[in-house]
């Protein structure tokens, strides 16, 4: 049994039932054209968001344990590592905050993060240079990873398309940010972050 989701989802533990499940890693947990809403709250692992068309794929967000998302948009969620989650249809979310109206500003403030994620997103692919996407992306990562050695998720090409570019311009930057000292690739899916600091100044780099 995973441990309780973090305090800010504690509204949560007022939903009675719900179900558990677990997925490998790129199983589809919901996409767009699902029968019904649900409310989705991730208890282990990392789901990835994204939106897909014309052959693309666009990650909107990466979320992780406590991490919540409800299934009334054109997004799919797939697991980008074994997962688990726990879900309730959205009926049951509401009638909650309907019968407890101070617990809807709690719950309607962490199912908005996704919004801001989006906008984050939008904001990222039309200002800024891949170089200082890349570099907010490795900052935010050791924020929440907690350490200066971050564990990435999955292979170059998940992450290229987080990013909105191609495997060959993100390795060709990551090995420039090697070879200058700013990082290090102590295992395959990990990377050292030697100079946070210069990695904050080309986070600010926008291409206007």
């Amino acid at each position: 049994m995973p441990p309780p989701p973090p305090a800010s989802s504690d509204w949560i533990s007022r939903l009675e039932g719900g179900l558990r499940r677990r997925y490998a890693a790129g199983e589809t947990i919901a996409r767009p054209d699902a029968p019904s809403d649900r409310l989705i709250l991730i208890e282990s692992g990392t789901v990835r968001l994204s939106l897909t068309g014309a052959g693309r794929e666009v990650t909107l967000a990466q979320l992780r344990r406590g991490g919540l998302f409800v299934t009334h948009t054109r997004v799919w969620l797939v697991a980008a590592e074994p997962a688990q989650v726990l879900s309730w249809p959205v009926a049951e979310m509401l009638d909650l905050v309907a019968r407890h109206p101070d617990l809807g500003v709690a719950a309607f403030r962490e199912v908005g993060q996704i919004l801001r994620g989006a906008l984050d997103l939008i904001e990222n692919l039309a200002f800024r240079p891949v170089e200082a996407r890349l570099a907010r992306h490795l900052l935010a990562e050791r924020a929440a990873q907690g350490a200066d050695t971050i564990r990435l998720i999955g292979p170059t090409e998940a992450l290229a398309t987080a990013l909105g570019t191609t495997r060959q311009t993100l390795s060709t930057l990551i090995n420039r940010l090697i070879r200058a000292g700013v990082l290090s690739r102590p295992g395959r899916h990990q990377l050292c972050l030697h100079d946070p600091g210069h990695l904050a100044r080309l986070a600010e780099v926008s291409s206007g």
